[in-house]
């Protein structure tokens, strides 16, 4: 079985069936193209390129796609719990050597969509699609644009921080010490006191040596 240096499946791990009944293990990264069979079955012809060579293997499509599909993304999924995701549609004059027409605004129409964690872009508004045919449509100079609202930045609560932080600590000196674990929080908690209760810590800008004259 094909493996990761950390001892693990990779991430990309696909098993090919044969037509012969053989099962190929192979990495996603390895198949170098995939063109329909001749024999008109559903199969496909997959090249694949391994340690210098390259290798045809008529596998079954079907398979192929699905498990091409259930491949495990390398970002986290969403979970229901993650806030939903926020696109802003506008309607906007965007021939940048030329003013609008009539003397109107630049920007005519502002539009926020929310969609569920996870998902992409929802589509123009009707009401933004609806106003850009008043205007003219295609060719008019008035462009769709979209933009991905990014979710505010959370800011840790003083209690957070020094739950956190204390926790690493007891995680950090169990690992390396069990048996002197409580010896070396207690000489933590007393060195700093004040990380360890949450304070926010500022560092002082570094400041050259003074220069000594001759």
């Amino acid at each position: 079985m094909t493996t990761s240096s950390s001892g693990k499946p990779p991430r990309d791990l696909l098993t090919l069936r044969a037509v012969d009944g053989r099962r190929v293990q192979v990495r996603a990264r390895m198949i170098k193209s995939v063109q329909a069979s001749s024999t008109g079955q559903g199969h496909v012809l997959v090249e694949l390129y391994k340690k210098g060579r390259s290798y045809v293997v008529l596998a079954d499509a079907d398979e192929l796609g699905a498990q091409v599909a259930a491949l495990r993304p390398k970002s986290r999924t969403a979970k229901p719990t993650d806030p939903p995701g926020v696109f802003e549609y506008s309607l906007r004059y965007y021939t940048p050597y030329k003013e609008p027409p009539d003397g109107m605004a630049r920007v005519q129409l502002t539009v926020r969509v929310e969609v569920p964690p996870g998902k992409g872009s929802p589509g123009a508004p009707p009401e933004i699609m609806a106003r850009w045919h008043e205007l003219g449509g295609p060719g008019c100079g008035w462009s769709i644009c979209s933009q991905f609202i990014e979710p505010p930045v959370k800011v840790r609560s003083q209690e957070h921080r020094a739950r956190q932080r204390t926790q690493n600590l007891e995680r950090r000196a169990t690992k390396k010490a069990p048996l002197f674990a409580e010896q070396i929080i207690h000489r933590e908690l007393t060195r700093r006191p004040g990380y360890f209760a949450g304070e926010t810590l500022t560092r002082a800008p570094a400041q050259s040596p003074d220069r000594v004259e001759d």
